[in-house]
C-alpha cells in the first residue's frame, strides 16, 4: 500500500468519522405529523389519551380493534359498549356507516373525534360542517369550553398551533344537545370566545348515542401535556358510559404501523441507521481497492470440437470403398437394435412372435411391418456377402419403421 493512499484513505476516514459526529449529535427536530397512534409519543400521537383511558377502565373492558369496523361488528355484532375513535379524517364508507348506526341503534355508543365523519353519519342526525376562517385573523389558535355547567371553568382552554378547524354549521336543535364550542383567539383581546362555534355535540340515535368532536387535536398529548388542558379532555371524555367496554379503533389512524421493510428498525435508529451506512460504504471501497489490485483477466478456453460425426464418416467411407455391405449392414442393424432398447425398452435377444406384437404396439406399425422388417434383418444377417440393393432395401425399410 502506497503513502499517497494512506493519506488519502486517512482523510476520508477523518471526514466519515466528523459527519457522524455531526449527525449524531444534531438534536431531532419536533415531528409534527398527525399520527393519533397510540405508541407515539409525539406531540400529535395518542399515547397519554390511550393510557389514561386505560387505567380508569377494567383492563377487560378496554379492547383495542386493529380490523375495520365492518369486520369487526360482522364477526362481533352482538357486542355492546362504546366505540371510540380518533383520527384526522374518519372516512367510513356508506356500507360501513350503515352498519355503525345499526350497532348504536341497539343501545350502543359511537364517539368520533375528527374532522371529518364522512356523509352517511352527518346525513343520518340531520348534520352539516363547514370550514371557520377568519380573514383578519391569520393565527388561528383556537379558545376552547364545554357548555356544561358543571365542566365549564372561568377561562377557555386553549390549543396553542395554528390549525384548521371546522364546526357544525347545521345543527338539529330538537335532538342535538351541544356540549363544546371554540372562536379563535383575537390579537387584540384577552381570552375570550366572542363568536362560539359548534364543535362538540351529542344526539340521541334510537336507543344508542352518537358523541362528534370536531377538533381531535383536543385528543392529543400535546393538547394534554399542554397548562391545564387535561382537564378539558377529561370532560369531553365524561360523556362515555361508565358501563361496558370501550372498543378503541386503531384502523383510522395515520400513524398506524405498516410493515414495510426489514431493515425499518435499523433505519428508525440514527446510529444504526449510520452503522448501516458506513458499512455499506467500507464494503464498497474495499471492492473497489481490492478487486483492482487482485483482479485478473480469465483466458477464454475452447472446448474440444465433437469429432464423432467426422469418424462415422471417415468409417462409412472405409466400409463403402471396400465394397464390404455386409459389415455396413450390420453395423445398421445392431444400431437400431440399440434403438429399440433404448425407444421402447424391449430385449431384442429374443425375436420372436411375442417381441414383435410389443415393439409393433410401442411403435405404432403394424405386426406385418414389423414382422417383414424382422425377417429381412434375420435373412441380411445371415446371409453373405449382400448386394447393394439389399443394403439400400434394409435402410429403407429401417426408416420407413422409425418415422411412423
Amino acid at each position: 500500500m502506497s503513502t499517497r493512499f494512506k493519506i488519502l484513505a486517512g482523510v476520508l476516514l477523518v471526514l466519515i468519522a466528523s459527519l457522524i459526529f455531526l449527525e449524531s449529535s444534531k438534536k431531532d427536530p419536533i415531528n409534527w405529523y398527525s399520527s393519533y397512534a397510540v405508541k407515539d409519543k409525539i406531540p400529535y400521537g395518542t399515547f397519554v389519551l390511550y393510557n389514561t383511558l386505560k387505567e380508569t377502565r377494567n383492563p377487560d373492558n378496554f379492547k383495542e380493534i386493529s380490523r375495520p369496523p365492518y369486520e369487526f361488528l360482522a364477526d362481533s355484532n352482538h357486542q355492546s359498549g362504546t366505540y371510540f375513535f380518533v383520527n384526522e379524517y374518519i372516512g367510513f364508507d356508506e356500507a360501513e356507516a350503515l352498519q355503525l348506526l345499526d350497532w348504536v341503534a341497539r343501545g350502543n355508543t359511537l364517539y368520533i373525534a375528527g374532522r371529518g365523519v364522512g356523509t352517511t353519519i352527518l346525513d343520518t342526525l340531520s348534520l352539516e360542517t363547514d370550514s371557520y376562517y377568519q380573514l383578519n385573523n391569520l393565527e388561528r389558535k383556537p379558545l376552547l369550553e364545554l357548555a356544561h355547567p358543571d365542566l365549564k371553568t372561568k377561562d377557555p382552554y386553549i390549543l396553542d398551533r395554528d390549525i384548521q378547524t371546522s364546526y357544525f354549521d347545521k345543527v338539529d336543535t330538537l335532538n342535538t344537545v351541544v356540549l363544546g364550542t371554540y372562536d379563535y383567539i383575537q390579537e387584540e383581546d384577552t381570552l375570550t370566545i366572542k363568536e362560539p362555534k359548534v364543535h362538540f355535540i351529542k344526539q340521541a340515535f334510537e336507543e344508542g348515542t352518537i358523541i362528534i368532536h370536531l377538533m381531535p387535536e383536543s385528543f392529543t398529548n400535546y393538547f394534554m401535556l399542554h397548562n391545564s388542558n387535561y382537564a378539558y379532555t377529561e370532560g369531553a371524555l365524561k360523556y362515555i358510559p361508565e358501563d361496558g367496554p370501550i372498543y378503541w379503533d386503531n384502523h383510522y389512524k395515520n400513524g398506524k404501523v405498516i410493515q414495510t421493510s426489514p431493515l425499518r428498525m435499523i433505519l428508525s435508529n440514527r446510529y444504526l441507521k449510520w452503522a448501516y451506512y458506513m458499512l455499506i460504504i467500507g464494503v464498497i471501497l474495499w471492492v473497489f481497492f481490492e478487486g483492482k489490485r487482485k483482479q485478473r483477466a480469465i483466458p477464454i478456453i475452447k472446448p474440444l470440437p465433437n469429432q464423432t460425426l467426422a469418424f462415422t464418416k471417415t468409417i462409412a467411407g472405409m466400409y463403402y470403398e471396400k465394397q464390404d455391405h455386409k459389415s455396413i449392414a450390420l453395423h445398421q442393424i445392431n444400431h437400431f437394435m440399440e434403438h429399440i432398447r433404448e425407444q421402447y425398452l424391449l430385449q431384442t435377444s429374443d425375436r420372436g412372435l411375442n417381441f414383435i406384437e410389443r415393439l409393433a404396439s410401442k411403435s405404432n406399425n403394424t405386426q406385418e411391418d414389423t414382422k417383414r422388417l424382422m425377417d429381412y434383418i434375420t435373412s441380411i444377417s445371415q446371409k453373405y456377402p449382400i448386394t447393394k440393393e439389399e443394403l439400400l432395401k434394409l435402410n429403407k425399410l429401417i426408416e420407413a419403421f422409425k418415422t411412423i
